[in-house]
């Protein structure tokens, strides 16, 4: 009778444990959900700013391009003008219609800006200082790349650092061992 009531102790102790385990998973997922969802939020904040800005910068380019010219009055032909307006000697030219008068295409998303060419030295010689762990910042600064573009190649190169490792690691078990 001993050994049965340890047994069924044993058996509500681990089903509590159990139910504590999954209570705990429930809350760290809870936590998870949430922090992704405000994490997720600004990205999407982000990319509207910059969705309303790629767009605004549309507006002024199409704005930029479609200047009318200034209205000139009709000038009065002479008569030798003239006659050579009113009967060709060649075919007339095809005419066409003027910017402002041509329907403005509908923007795409493939119609934005595109930064100009970054010097592919710089991107190297950027590449070689995130390997050798410089911070983003000072990759922007040294080679006038932006600040996201330095950031993302330092996390590449941390990235790419541990990939290596991690091969070292799993090829050589017994060299990882030693050191």
């Amino acid at each position: 009778m001993l050994l049965h009531d340890v047994s069924q102790t044993a058996l509500a102790a681990a089903v509590f444990t159990l139910g504590l385990v999954i209570l705990l998973e429930l809350r760290s997922f809870n936590r998870l959900r949430r922090s992704v969802d405000i994490n997720l939020g600004r990205v999407f904040e982000q990319l509207e700013m910059l969705r309303a800005e790629s767009r605004q910068m549309l507006d002024a380019q199409a704005r930029a391009a479609v200047r009318e010219p200034p209205v000139v009055g009709p000038a009065k032909p002479d008569p030798a003008e003239r006659q050579m307006l009113e009967r060709p000697l060649v075919a007339p030219p095809t005419l066409e219609r003027p910017a402002a008068e041509r329907p403005a295409p509908e923007p795409t998303a493939l119609d934005f800006v595109v930064a100009p060419p970054i010097d592919a030295d710089a991107y190297l010689n950027a590449t070689a200082m995130a390997a050798r762990g410089l911070t983003p910042a000072e990759i922007a600064a040294r080679c006038g790349l932006p600040a996201g573009e330095a950031r993302l190649l330092a996390s590449l190169a941390t990235a790419r650092a541990r990939r290596d490792e991690a091969a070292k690691a799993t090829a050589d078990p017994a060299a990882a061992a030693r050191s």
